[in-house]
């Protein structure tokens, strides 16, 4: 018997871990419901759980079993194989910070192998070169190989564990490997083809919304560039670039774990944040007078999600424009996304910020006004989600944009001199 430990991988196809096991025996597959990631909203919970439960679904389908525990993955997974009698413990390789440490934990706490396979990743994260900026990174894109197909059968095996129910508080998207493939078709069919040209839409119909599944790994980036490779086109390859975009926000992070906590640029390390609690409630809640700012930050309440140009321009707003410290903003909106991955947050308030990601860090510094017109020219999802504003123009912002944009370029230019 062999052990399958699914962390950010839930689902059954391309899963190197999972056919490598069951190349060498019968196996159980094993969720641990660990304290250290389920601090966190009830919304990200309940999605996190509720893919659990189909990823469960799943095994039963093929025959199979899946055990779902509580606990530290270093108590709780020696536990299960020991009971179970285990040869050895199969998984995909982590990137991230705490990922890592949990997996070394794990493999001084168990006495049988622990076979940490490559995910399937479009760059390895862990090049041996680390890089800065994004575009040298991906010249390292070598193509897609085929991604794996799910097993058709899976060996019958004792279960344990039950999966909590965790109250959302908003609708969630369906949960599962089905939901996001039928997700992805939609995308291909409909919204590939002209994606280059919608992609930055605020209400982010130009997008495929597929980031709730990738963040969990129900859905695996190779899949999905695989199958948008297969129909070509210029908005295939942007796509696929934004898909590299991801691979690139875990290099970030594996070569450089301190941006968790500090600018990748070093001089932006000690800019005198403004710690008004006011203001910063009133960025959370999306009530600054910013049109622009207050839709997105209350859509992302109300569902979240929202569009990569809202994300960057509340960052911005945020960071540049209210002087805000970024990583207690970071947090509170990473919490708040369905799609709350960290290393793609941490790359995505960096880039925004100014903070060390963007090749041109901080001039470069968004109107916000136009922002909305350009994005949003009918003003459809503006009066969605904050209907008390008739255009983009601010009504009794909580900062002048105008001054505050100054304020910042001074600041900054100041201090990089």
């Amino acid at each position: 018997m062999y052990l399958v430990w699914h962390r950010g991988d839930l689902r059954l196809a391309d899963h190197p871990a999972l056919l490598e096991a069951l190349s060498q025996g019968p196996v159980v597959g094993l969720v641990v419901l660990d304290p250290n990631n389920l601090k966190t909203t009830p919304r990200r919970r309940a999605w996190f759980l509720e893919n659990v439960r189909a990823l469960r679904e799943g095994y039963h389908r093929r025959g199979g079993s899946l055990w779902v525990v509580q606990g530290y993955p270093w108590e709780r997974v020696p536990e299960i194989a020991r009971r179970l009698r285990a040869k050895g413990v199969y998984a995909l390789k982590a990137y991230t910070p705490y990922g890592r440490y949990r997996d070394a934990r794990v493999r001084e706490a168990l006495s049988i192998p622990l076979h940490l396979l490559p995910a399937p990743h479009l760059i390895p994260p862990d090049l041996p070169r680390p890089y800065r900026v994004y575009t040298p990174f991906s010249r390292h894109f070598p193509g897609v190989e085929p991604p794996l197909p799910a097993p058709e059968a899976l060996p019958p095996a004792l279960e344990e564990g039950e999966i909590p129910q965790e109250d959302p508080g908003l609708p969630l998207p369906e949960p599962g490997e089905e939901a996001a493939w039928g997700r992805l078709r939609h995308f291909l069919e409909g919204g590939l083809p002209a994606y280059h040209l919608r992609r930055d839409r605020l209400d982010g119909e130009g997008g495929s919304r597929l980031s709730p599944y990738f963040t969990l790994g129900v859905l695996s980036p190779r899949q999905a560039a695989w199958e948008a490779l297969k129909r070509d086109g210029e908005g295939a390859r942007k796509w696929v670039s934004e898909l590299l975009w991801r691979d690139f926000s875990y290099h970030l992070l594996y070569h450089f774990p301190k941006m968790q906590e500090e600018p990748l640029d070093p001089r932006f390390a000690h800019l005198p944040w403004r710690e008004d609690e006011e203001l910063f409630q009133a960025w959370l809640w999306g009530k600054t007078g910013v049109p622009l700012v207050d839709a997105a930050m209350r859509e992302l309440w109300a569902t979240g999600f929202l569009s990569n140009r809202a994300r960057m321009c509340v960052a911005q707003f945020a960071v540049k424009y209210l002087l805000l410290p970024w990583k207690r903003a970071e947090r509170a909106f990473k919490d708040l996304l369905l799609d709350g991955d960290t290393p793609q947050n941490l790359q995505g308030w960096q880039w925004a910020g100014g903070l060390g990601v963007d090749a041109a860090p901080y001039f470069r510094v968004f109107n916000l006004v136009e922002q909305g017109k350009r994005h949003d020219p009918e003003g459809l999802w503006l009066r969605r989600f904050a209907p008390e504003y008739p255009s983009y123009e601010p009504q009794d912002p909580v900062v002048d944009l105008a001054e505050a944009r100054r304020r910042y370029l001074a600041l900054v230019q100041g201090r990089l001199r």
